[in-house]
């Protein structure tokens, strides 16, 4: 029936939608492939919601009432999201439970001299090099982040002993915290 709030497909939907949104902006410089799932994806979902919420209003106002927690679970999920990616929270809480391990498995690949090393560090996919102008007196290491269906654009600098080149990333570098800086390579929109 028009008239009751979309079921529980609908939001799976949702639900996975956002999730993708989430994971995709959770870098430190967000893809842009995550506009395109809210063009092509929420967009359209947020739009079947609001033509049905019309028809239902249309036809029975009072059934519309009368479930109105029901309708208003896409309104509190889309308004959660855009509360979330406006302060950065996927981003920050991602970042805040992966440092410590990440840092660990940096300081590997720079006692170890590696290059390419890969590995699961918290919540991030990265492979670690050493970069500098010497590798003999090296900066730190690029962990470069490998997500998924996601060439890897973004990555992160533990830099201990100073800043990282901003000529190397002249799509995009910032500072986070202490060592670290998030930056964008050469695949980043």
């Amino acid at each position: 029936m028009v008239n009751k709030p979309p079921g529980r497909g609908y939001h799976a939907a949702i639900v996975i939608t956002v999730l993708v949104i989430a994971l995709w902006v959770s870098v430190p410089f967000s893809y842009t492939e995550s506009l395109l799932v809210v063009i092509f994806a929420l967009a359209p979902l947020v739009l079947y919601w609001i033509v049905r919420l019309t028809v239902a209003l249309i036809r029975d106002a009072a059934a519309v009432r009368h479930r109105l927690l029901g309708w208003l679970a896409l309104p509190a999920i889309i308004g959660g999201l855009w509360l979330a990616v406006d302060v950065d929270l996927p981003f920050k809480a991602r970042f805040a439970l992966s440092q410590a391990s990440m840092e660990g498995f940096a300081q590997d690949v720079l006692r170890s001299g590696a290059q390419d090393d890969c590995a699961w560090t918290g919540l991030f996919s990265v492979c670690g090099e050493i970069v500098g102008e010497d590798k003999s007196a090296p900066i730190g290491v690029e962990l470069r982040i490998g997500d998924w269906f996601i060439a890897p654009s973004r990555c992160f600098v533990w830099a201990p002993h100073g800043q990282p080149r901003a000529e190397d990333y002249e799509y995009g570098l910032r500072h986070l915290t202490g060592p670290w800086w998030g930056c964008r390579g050469w695949g980043g929109w």
